[in-house]
């Protein structure tokens, strides 16, 4: 082989080591969340649009999870459908910021935890009564190496719905408790 030949095959095996060490394989999963968007009418909740993808840290290989729809909107209709008993006149729920974030936590001799971190900012107003919260919800679940990691987050996103629901309809209650 001549020495030009064997200086390429050098920078080639070079270059591959030097990609090999930039990390594991990207994954990237788009989750179908749409069964979470029931229709339900409660135009008097609104929750602020968000977008992007979500990047599951932790773990060796990089995954990231793309929802069909954006959070936000999976929240505001798991609301409506839950809170719409609570209606009364001039009642209004806004959420805004909400952050997302995903994070596999490892420990020694323990399973490890899969946690979905969400947040945001709620204003209800009963009539001019107003209660301002910021619920922070933390729904988790052991995962292993062979987890689906958009099934996993379906799961965990039903559950923040159901938690946040709870926390909101509290608010609503402290607000309407005013109106007496």
């Amino acid at each position: 082989m001549s020495e030009r030949r064997m200086g390429r095959a050098a920078c080639l095996v070079a270059m591959a080591a030097a990609l090999c060490a930039c990390g594991g394989q990207k994954v990237r999963d788009t989750v179908p969340v749409d069964a979470l968007v029931v229709p339900a009418f409660a135009p008097w909740i609104s929750v602020e649009p968000t977008q992007g993808d979500l990047q599951v840290r932790g773990l060796d290989e990089k995954v990231v999870l793309t929802p069909s729809r954006p959070v936000s909107e999976v929240l505001q209709a798991q609301l409506r459908k839950a809170l719409q008993p609570a209606y009364i006149s001039n009642l209004t729920l806004a959420c805004e910021r909400v952050k997302t974030d995903m994070r596999v936590r490892h420990e020694d001799d323990k399973p490890s935890i899969a946690t979905l971190d969400i947040s945001m900012r709620c204003t209800t107003n009963a009539r001019g009564f107003v209660t301002r919260s910021e619920p922070h919800l933390e729904p988790s679940a052991e995962v292993n190496a062979q987890t689906d990691y958009s099934k996993l987050f379906v799961s965990l996103l039903g559950n923040a719905s159901n938690e946040l629901a709870t926390k909101l309809q509290a608010d609503i209650d402290a607000s309407k408790s005013n109106l007496k």
